[in-house]
């Protein structure tokens, strides 16, 4: 995964996550995945020495 792209992958993930709760009925397993897949872009950056701050602020409406 290029550098670039964890920052963006990782709040493009919390962003989906935000939506999945907001919209879909019965949504635990995908909001669980999506958790999953959240963990693992940070650790990847992480292990990179990425710097990595990114959840989203309840903008979307």
């Amino acid at each position: 995964m290029p550098e670039i792209n964890i920052p963006q992958r990782i709040f493009s993930l919390s962003v989906a996550r935000e939506i999945a709760e907001r919209e879909v009925p019965d949504v635990a397993m995908l909001v669980y995945l999506i958790e999953l897949a959240v963990s693992e872009a940070k650790d990847e950056a992480r292990r990179r020495g990425i710097v990595v701050d990114v959840e989203p602020d309840g903008g979307i409406q």
